[in-house]
């Protein structure tokens, strides 16, 4: 079964400002954010920025915030609803600012376009005042791996395979 993209972001919507659950990849429970936002194509979470995602300053560590990129970025392609699993072959971050660790950040993905193999997405992180943290750019290639979003929404809406 292909999932609709309506399918995703009501399973999407049901998680907003709340914790992730085990179903969640483990990366996903890890990084411990809370969706604010979810449509098609678009999708804004919120972290906590925990002394472990720190740097030796005391400000949210660049690898972190490339992650929370990568990671928002692959979840809001998904509410496209298309079939199979998106891989980020390229990530471009610029870091244009500074989080201090105990803050929260508010990071925004967009889809800009899908094509038929390639797709490219958006995203920004800011702090809880506005100012621009990093901004990052991703393309990611179409595969025909399975997402797992499928069985995942079946699952929750008490489908089985037939």
């Amino acid at each position: 079964m292909q999932a609709s993209s309506n399918e995703v972001v009501d399973f999407f919507r049901r998680y907003i400002d709340r914790k992730p659950d085990d179903a969640a990849p483990p990366f996903t429970r890890w990084l411990d954010g809370r969706l604010k936002e979810c449509s098609a194509g678009r999708m804004a979470m919120e972290v906590l920025c925990r002394p472990e995602m720190g740097n030796p300053a005391g400000l949210l560590h660049g690898g972190v915030q490339a992650a929370i990129m990568d990671e928002l970025i692959g979840m809001t392609i998904l509410t496209l609803g298309e079939k199979g699993f998106a891989l980020s072959i390229d990530l471009h971050v610029n870091f244009l600012g500074k989080v201090e660790i105990g803050q929260k950040i508010i990071a925004r993905a967009e889809i800009v376009r899908s094509g038929k193999r390639i797709s490219h997405a958006v995203c920004e992180i800011r702090d809880t005042a506005g100012r621009l943290v990093s901004l990052g750019s991703a393309n990611l290639l179409k595969t025909t791996h399975a997402s797992g979003m499928e069985s995942a929404i079946d699952a929750r809406l008490g489908r089985r395979e037939i």
